[in-house]
């Protein structure tokens, strides 16, 4: 793709979103000047209903190559998948840049990295919360801290040739965090006592009024739970990188005098990795393995599974199937779910609860039960944070387009000479001291993973939908190859459509056809293929009112 814009002007710095602006998660944003660029977060997008066969959903860097960036170095913001989990992936197209992260977040891409075989060729650089360092050419970066629903989260204050830029990564504002680590107040006023540039802040919770709940109030509302269920297992599902929940969990369970079992793959991934960096502290008396909840008694165990958002392998899905080779669920147990149900997802989570309920379990979430707390931050908190950084551009990210444009209005009926843009991916904007403004267009797609391969790409998607919706008709024609004489068929193979119809009138519709285009002096095969596609396609709609998938198979012998 062609795109008429010249990345060596040294006047201005430039910003393309490569994900993260219209949808939720996949966030990858370059930033760059004359030429040389740095990446901040590079991650996936999970799958949903309409994506068939799909295991991960990862940015397309095809503008990347196109306009011929040196990628400098990936800064990720935190450990949320939807910000490293496409690094593993995207890396050696990169050409293994040095990544940079806080100790948390990069021993969670560290792992991943490994599974990929890529670790080795990756140089690992780890940042504190208030450390300076220098980001390739012409980039100087302080971490700010920030909290959100994992540890070690960081915003990003970023000196550029031609102004301050604050990144506020994913945050919230909160008064009383857990680990006590507040946001970095003092850091952000600072910055807008300095003129900044622009601010990019976090729209995933814009739609919500107020300020967001405490953790420390989720905790609370845990233990207060645990006390009042006094017999049967108590079943948790979390995400597996919220550490100070799973922190919560296990420190009410000791009070309530039960034992915790961690069930779930990630789960123990994630508490070892935690553990090792001190992040997570507990008794190893008070932990059991998977395999011996049975001998524990239900009445004193309390289960942290993965599950959250009805994953067909996770561990929670398997228990609720009556499926899980250690746990099984007993009429009287309790199934908390400490999360949000993401959007997208609510049909396979209604169809968990219900397989938990016939196994004889109550089910509660955060619409029943003080059991969670989002890690993003509401209205008040938005505006607080442009009050403190006071910066003269604004542009909203991570989100929804509704959520991009509800916080350019939040911004502008709050600070009304804040001049604000409205961007999604692919748009390349040029930022120096004058103005803020789109100048351009790249290419900006998805690439589909599964297991089978790691370059999938909308067309093949395409066609999953489509035989999933319409079914497919395999038509198949063996033909004498130098006079053209039929010598069988046309034979169907069927599936996914009703074939209780009169495929005798439809052979003989395609026979008619042949001879045809036979006396037509027909050339090569393709012509009869696609007049095979075209009538068949044509006789399922009259019959079935469907236009499944057809392939139609010349055989010449």
């Amino acid at each position: 793709m062609q795109l008429n814009y010249d990345f060596d002007r040294k006047d201005s710095v430039f910003l393309v979103p490569l994900g993260g602006l219209g949808e939720i998660g996949m966030n990858m944003m370059v930033l760059g000047h004359r030429g040389k660029a740095i990446l901040i977060d590079c991650g996936v997008m999970f799958p949903d209903p309409t994506t068939l066969g799909i295991d991960l959903i990862v940015p397309d860097i095809q503008f990347l190559n196109d306009s011929k960036l040196q990628i400098e170095a990936i800064v990720l913001t935190h450990g949320h998948e939807d910000h490293i989990g496409a690094v593993s992936f995207l890396i050696e197209d990169l050409k293994f840049p040095p990544i940079y992260g806080t100790p948390f977040t990069l021993a969670l891409t560290e792992d991943r990295l490994r599974e990929q075989g890529r670790l080795n060729r990756t140089k690992l650089h780890s940042v504190l919360p208030g450390s300076e360092f220098k980001v390739g050419t012409y980039f100087k970066i302080k971490s700010i801290q920030v909290t959100h629903s994992i540890v070690d989260s960081m915003g990003l204050i970023i000196e550029t040739p031609v102004g301050t830029i604050v990144h506020s990564g994913d945050f919230k504002i909160d008064s009383d965090p857990l680990d006590g680590k507040r946001i970095d107040e003092k850091s952000l006023i600072e910055a807008g006592k300095n003129n900044p540039l622009l601010l990019l802040s976090d729209s995933t919770n814009v739609e919500r009024a107020g300020w967001s709940k405490s953790e420390h109030s989720v905790g609370q509302g845990i233990e207060e739970l645990f006390r009042k269920i006094r017999t049967g297992k108590i079943i948790v599902a979390v995400f597996a990188s919220n550490i100070h929940r799973i922190q919560q969990i296990i420190d009410s369970a000791k009070r309530v005098g039960r034992k915790v079992a961690f069930v779930g793959r990630s789960i123990h991934g994630n508490v070892e990795i935690a553990q090792r960096l001190q992040y997570l502290k507990c008794d190893p008396a008070q932990i059991v393995a998977a395999s011996e909840v049975a001998g524990q008694g239900d009445g004193k165990i309390v289960i942290i599974a993965t599950g959250t958002q009805a994953e067909p392998r996770s561990a929670l899905y398997r228990m609720s199937l009556n499926d899980h080779p250690e746990i099984r669920i007993h009429p009287g147990d309790t199934v908390i779910f400490s999360s949000r149900f993401i959007p997208g997802n609510e049909r396979n989570i209604s169809h968990l609860i219900n397989n938990l309920y016939r196994r004889g379990a109550d089910v509660l979430d955060g619409e029943t039960a003080n059991v969670h707390a989002s890690g993003h931050a509401h209205q008040e908190e938005q505006k607080q944070l442009i009050d403190w950084v006071k910066p003269k551009f604004f542009l909203p990210v991570h989100g929804e387009y509704r959520m991009l444009v509800k916080h350019a209005k939040l911004a502008k009926q709050c600070f009304p000479k804040l001049q604000v843009l409205i961007s999604e991916n692919g748009d390349v904007m040029e930022l120096s001291q004058r103005a803020f403004q789109k100048v351009g267009k790249a290419h900006a797609g998805k690439i589909f993973l599964d297991e089978g391969a790691t370059d999938l790409h909308e067309e093949l998607l395409k066609d999953r939908r489509q035989m999933a919706h319409s079914g497919l008709v395999v038509v198949s024609l063996v033909v004498e190859k130098d006079e053209g004489r039929i010598l069988e068929g046309p034979d169907f193979d069927i599936r996914g459509v009703n074939d209780e119809v009169d495929l005798d009138s439809l052979r003989s519709e395609l026979l008619g056809r042949f001879k045809e285009l036979s006396r037509e002096a027909r050339g090569d095969d393709i012509e009869v293929e696609e007049e095979f596609r075209r009538v068949t396609r044509r006789f399922f709609r009259r019959a079935n009112g469907v236009k499944p998938v057809v392939i139609p198979l010349i055989y010449e012998v």
